[in-house]
């Protein structure tokens, strides 16, 4: 669109039209684009790169049938649907039925009866070259000829007989996300935006009856009809609850006069059986996370699926062969494109994710670099990976891309290098070295990390710029049990011990006898015990003590990640709070990466960690993932300096949209860093696209359990929180949380901000009408 409809802009937010058209596209995510006119691609933002995801994925109007001399033209993408009548003939219609059902396809006639018959119900194209799938259509089907009448929709609406579009549909598993109640949609055929809207409205929506508003007196009887037998008691639900007819009344019509027209409340109707809605879902703004408020989602189609167990090949790359989910007819492929797709979705059960399971989509990306480069026979949707078929082969090959892997590419795609930093390698190896997230609940003791930070290696810097680094220090056999034992009396703790520490890892068993020569302690592994031993300080050899052995010789030293200073270089920190986020929902999917550096147009940025999380990890998402950058401490006084509260900012104004999360291992915060933070925190909430903050402290990131449950015993202004709300719903609703019990902000703080941005828009809409 160059200008916003009329009856479009009096019913919705002020976006621009071409916001509106990306809009569109994001929610159905299609995957073929057909541009009728040069230049429409470009105009809404989608790149049409020289590559072969480009080839497989946009058309030009011109380029879809195809032309061979001395053979029938065929469509050059897709499924011709002369393949479906063949295979609908030889399995069911060249058999003689008991009942032979009735089959319809229109003739022309007044231009709004047939544009509403064409959107409704179907007409064949027009065009000479496949006017062959037409005749296909009556000799399969023994069709009848029928004027696009009222009597002829009356038939077609109460189900009696077939028609082009329900065949196109057939045999499709269709599933819609939103209500199950059965709906009408009144349009005018004549305006073509309500023709959009319904077309649209019938893709998104379960049950949808079409009524002509020029035929609305005539069908009336029809609309009371329907509204009565649909009134019924939902089945398998036990609280009583009842389907009501939903009836929709399009954007160019004056939604009284319509009401005033049906005369509904004169019909004796039962009460709540109907409900009207004289407004249109905005499908073209993307939902928002907020207190489980989702929008309205897409309907998904799919002729067959199936689940297998299958095993991932390589490293680098990660290929997955799979077996093609074909059509139940035999597919003709003449064209260059495509004859269908597949979607793979992937659930990992390792607990280490070795692939990217949230992603965004690449709906406006034709690159072949995210997620990861492939031969051009893929993208990435909010389903899953749609991959690209001619033939109904047996197996085809799905190139998959590792979590650090999609992070870099995606940045990448918006001239954003990501690196990773030193802190970031050790995160990423404290973490794998337990076995992924949840073997992070290792870490949530405080006095196991504060044990292994004293057992690492210690470094001095001195004013010169010299330093002195101390290799690892022990500790017995004791010491360790002096920690575990409180540990293990706990109700979800008996799990952390010894043998878990070592398995995972993070300690090794040794003996450390002393040098007789210098005094020096030794610490040799049970491997490098033997009767002579080595000191390492002094070089000289002697023997090891056999005859006077003693238990306290048994020591642990910490190993590999966990011998590195400071908390593992923070790693303990950047470890629970992607275990704290994983752990907010069942169903959800968390992609991330630990401690990246960020180049940039205008500088340098950093982060301790970068996440994708999506909340409905299963069907189809309504959006995006949500993008979660952070800055982790540990025990420091003052964690979060000025510094820091400015890289937060940075972030958010580097990524839009993105959450922004500040964690440490203390239990509470000072008061310079609640003030930084809530300078942090309204900055966030202000934005175009709101950056909001969480804040978490050593008493989330060490709780065992729900954080209802964690808040529930922490008491103060947790409790009080918890007591006034008790569900946390969405990171929306745990920035707000956390915001108003850690940080002190109130309740009418919080949302004097979260919702000033769209008090202010709608004062403009309303200054605005009154000038008009």
């Amino acid at each position: 669109m160059k200008r916003l409809p009329t009856s479009w802009s009096s019913n919705q937010s002020p976006a621009q039209p071409r916001q509106i058209s990306q809009g569109y596209i994001r929610f159905f995510e299609p995957d073929l684009l057909v541009q009728t006119k040069l230049g429409q691609l470009d105009a809404i933002g989608i790149s049409q790169e020289p590559s072969w995801s480009a080839r497989q994925r946009f058309y030009d109007v011109d380029d879809l049938i195809r032309e061979d001399h001395g053979m029938a033209a065929d469509l050059n993408v897709g499924t011709n649907i002369v393949h479906i009548y063949r295979q609908l003939f030889t399995d069911e219609f060249q058999f003689q039925k008991r009942l032979d059902p009735q089959i319809l396809y229109f003739s022309e006639g007044l231009a709004n009866d047939t544009a509403f018959f064409e959107a409704s119900f179907g007409y064949f194209p027009a065009d000479e070259r496949i006017a062959y799938i037409q005749r296909n259509y009556q000799q399969a089907f023994s069709a009848e000829l029928r004027p696009p009448s009222f009597e002829t929709w009356l038939e077609l609406a109460g189900g009696l007989a077939g028609f082009p579009l329900f065949y196109t549909e057939r045999g499709a598993s269709i599933h819609h996300a939103g209500q199950i109640n059965p709906s009408i949609f009144i349009f005018d055929p004549a305006s073509g935006t309500d023709l959009i809207d319904f077309w649209n409205f019938r893709l998104f929506t379960h049950d949808v009856t079409p009524v002509n508003v020029r035929w609305l007196e005539q069908s009336r009887e029809f609309i009371l009809s329907s509204i009565r037998d649909n009134h019924r008691l939902l089945p398998t639900n036990p609280n009583g609850v009842m389907i009501r007819t939903a009836i929709h009344i399009a954007r160019s019509l004056n939604a009284d006069a319509v009401i005033k027209r049906l005369d509904l409340l004169a019909a004796g109707l039962a009460e709540r059986s109907f409900s009207i809605q004289g407004w249109y879902e905005r499908i073209w703004q993307e939902p928002k996370v907020d207190g489980q408020i989702w929008g309205t989602a897409a309907s998904t189609a799919s002729f067959r699926s199936r689940k297998v167990q299958l095993t991932p090949s390589g490293n680098d790359p990660i290929s997955l062969r799979f077996p093609v989910q074909t059509p139940n007819f035999k597919v003709h492929a003449r064209g260059n494109g495509a004859s269908f797709v597949n979607v793979v979705k992937v659930r990992q059960y390792h607990p280490i994710k070795a692939i990217a399971e949230a992603l965004p989509a690449a709906t406006f990306d034709s690159r072949d670099t995210y997620p990861v480069r492939s031969s051009g026979d893929q993208f990435v949707s909010r389903e899953g990976y749609v991959t690209f078929h001619r033939y109904a082969l047996e197996d085809s090959y799905l190139r998959l891309a590792s979590p650090k892997q999609a992070i870099q590419s995606w940045l990448k795609a918006s001239d954003i290098i990501a690196v990773p930093s030193d802190a970031g390698r050790v995160a990423e190896q404290v973490i794998a070295s337990v076995g992924g997230l949840n073997g992070s609940r290792i870490f949530s003791e405080k006095t196991i990390i504060e044990l292994l930070d004293k057992m690492a290696r210690s470094r001095t810097e001195w004013k010169d710029g010299s330093a002195d680094e101390y290799s690892d220090k022990t500790a017995t056999v004791q010491d360790w049990v002096k920690v575990l034992s409180p540990i293990k009396k706990k109700s979800f703790g008996q799990w952390k011990t010894l043998d878990r520490l070592v398995s995972d890892g993070l300690l090794q068993l040794g003996l450390a006898p002393r040098c007789p020569h210098c005094t020096q302690e030794n610490w040799y592994s049970l491997d490098d015990v033997g009767t002579q031993l080595s000191c390492a300080r002094c070089i000289k050899s002697y023997p090891f003590p056999q005859g006077n052995a003693d238990q306290k010789l048994f020591k642990y030293r910490v190993v590999g990640p966990f011998a590195t200073p400071g908390y593992a270089r923070g790693g303990y920190a950047v470890a629970l709070t992607l275990r704290f986020i994983e752990d907010l929902g069942g169903m959800n999917e968390l992609t991330y990466a630990t401690g990246l550096e960020l180049s940039h147009a205008k500088g340098k940025s950093e982060t301790d960690f970068f996440g994708w999380y999506r909340e409905d990890g299963f069907g189809k998402a309504a959006r995006d993932p949500i993008t979660i950058v952070g800055e982790c401490k540990s025990f420091a006084t003052e964690s979060f300096k000025p510094k820091d509260m400015t890289r937060l900012c940075e972030l958010g104004a580097l990524l839009p949209g993105s959450y922004l999360v500040a964690a440490c291992l203390k239990g509470e915060l000072s008061q310079a860093e609640i003030k930084g933070l809530r300078a942090v925190a309204k900055w966030g909430w202000t934005q175009v696209r709101p950056s909001p903050l969480i804040v978490l402290t050593g008493t989330e990131l060490f709780g065992d359990g729900p954080l209802s449950h964690i808040w529930e015993e922490a008491g103060g202004a947790r409790a009080d929180y918890l007591n006034a709300n008790r569900d946390f719903f969405d990171l929306t609703t745990l920035a707000d949380a956390t915001q108003q019990a850690i940080l002190g902000m109130s309740s009418d703080d919080v949302a004097s901000l979260r919702y000033k941005r769209s008090r202010s828009r709608a004062v403009k809409r309303a200054r605005a009408t009154e000038q008009n």
